[in-house]
């Protein structure tokens, strides 16, 4: 896989949590898609972050071949649906918080992530947090 930085990201869902990891990754990488049902938040969302390819649906997103992996950050009833939709196109995937309902969902979205050879992860900003590392020590 190329390094995280040099590949195409899109991000699905475009909420207050898109808000904050968008004007996080834009500060390294230019982001390449943003996709929401809504196509006047996908317009002012991408107009503020600088976005060149906007969707009105997900599934439009996913049909991109320029996109290589995708932010989730949909509401958590959905992630386990969009993580297969993701999947199913050989993207990789880095999901918001709570990434998973139930153990079932886990292994079964892991178990095809393997099988399509992507990259499947939570965005768990926790770990990389001073008073983290201090809290495990």
């Amino acid at each position: 896989m190329k390094n995280l930085l040099h590949l195409n990201w899109a991000i699905m869902g475009l909420g207050e949590i898109a808000n904050e990891f968008a004007q996080s990754l834009n500060q390294v990488h230019e982001i390449y898609a943003a996709a929401s049902r809504n196509p006047e938040r996908a317009y002012n969302f991408a107009k503020k972050h600088h976005i060149k390819n906007i969707y009105a649906s997900y599934e439009e997103l996913l049909s991109d071949e320029n996109v290589d992996i995708v932010y989730i950050a949909t509401v958590n009833s959905q992630h386990y649906q969009n993580i297969m939709q993701c999947l199913q196109h050989n993207k990789h995937v880095l999901c918001e918080k709570a990434i998973w309902h139930n153990k079932h969902d886990m292994k079964k979205a892991y178990a095809f992530a393997k099988k399509k050879n992507v990259f499947l992860g939570e965005a768990m900003t926790i770990y990389y947090m001073p008073l983290y590392k201090k809290l495990k020590k």
